[in-house]
């Protein structure tokens, strides 16, 4: 969900990312269910983590199998992706399990838990680019993620224009460290965003959530009330053209009944 104004979008789906302040030093996890819907935007943005001043960078996903990272102050960048944008077709389909690794040494991307590529795809020129290669340490990426601030949902990749909406429907969302700790998941999340938006939610679960906060970013709601229409009424219209098909049909009844004379 966007507001758009003159292109420019806010993200309705706006939060503290879920690592910030977390020892992530061992690596991180994100997985999500992706369903397609529609005609899929290969560069539409699934999920970005945003830092700001020292830590002044994005990490992000998009639904073409685009895993990009970019900070100058923690490694540089890198772009991995399947040389044919095929994670949906190939992969997703008509839904799977999305899983991406963080770790120390690199990362991984998995779908239903098929491998989809890792850091190898980064010595392949025509898949990847940046100042990372397979052989790199991956630990700064880890850093930067602990100090950047927000998270958003279908908005914030370095492609995002007016046309490309990425249509990928996602639930189990699951935010985590590698020994299991979970930072944020779709039930709290839920609950948040309906609350932000002056909802109330009834507790579904009894397990301990973590409190997930909203990001300190100005999030734009679209309220349908706001809405101005221009034009005017079809009634007049309609009413008269009712009246001559009523009128035509009484016409052709009396022609149809009246007396003839035959000689």
């Amino acid at each position: 969900m966007h507001s758009e104004t003159s292109g420019d979008f806010t993200p309705v789906y706006a939060y503290e990312n879920p690592f910030h302040g977390k020892d992530t030093s061992q690596g991180a996890i994100i997985e999500f269910y992706a369903n397609p819907t529609w005609d899929v935007h290969v560069l539409g943005t699934i999920f970005a983590i945003n830092g700001s001043g020292a830590y002044d960078g994005k990490l992000y996903f998009t639904p073409g199998s685009y895993l990009g990272y970019n900070s100058a102050g923690f490694g540089g960048f890198y772009d991995a992706n399947l040389f044919n944008y095929n994670i949906v077709t190939d992969y997703i389909k008509d839904g799977a399990l999305i899983r991406i690794e963080l770790l120390p040494n690199g990362f991984a991307v998995y779908a239903n838990d098929t491998l989809c590529y890792d850091q190898t795809i980064l010595n392949n020129p025509e898949a990847a680019d940046g100042d990372f290669t397979a052989e790199s340490d991956f630990s700064p990426v880890l850093t930067w993620l602990s100090g950047a601030e927000a998270l958003y949902f279908g908005y914030g990749s370095w492609w995002n224009t007016v046309s490309d909406a990425a249509n990928i429907e996602l639930s189990r969302i699951s935010f985590r460290l590698p020994d299991g700790t979970v930072l944020m998941d779709q039930l709290q999340a839920d609950k948040d965003l309906v609350e932000s938006l002056g909802g109330s939610v009834a507790a579904a679960s009894t397990e301990t959530q973590t409190e997930l906060k909203l990001a300190d970013v100005e999030v734009a709601v679209f309220d349908i009330h706001s809405v101005e229409y221009q034009g005017e009424s079809v009634l007049p219209y309609m009413t008269a053209a009712v009246i001559i098909v009523i009128l035509g049909a009484l016409l052709t009844v009396i022609l149809v009944c009246r007396q003839r004379t035959y000689e």
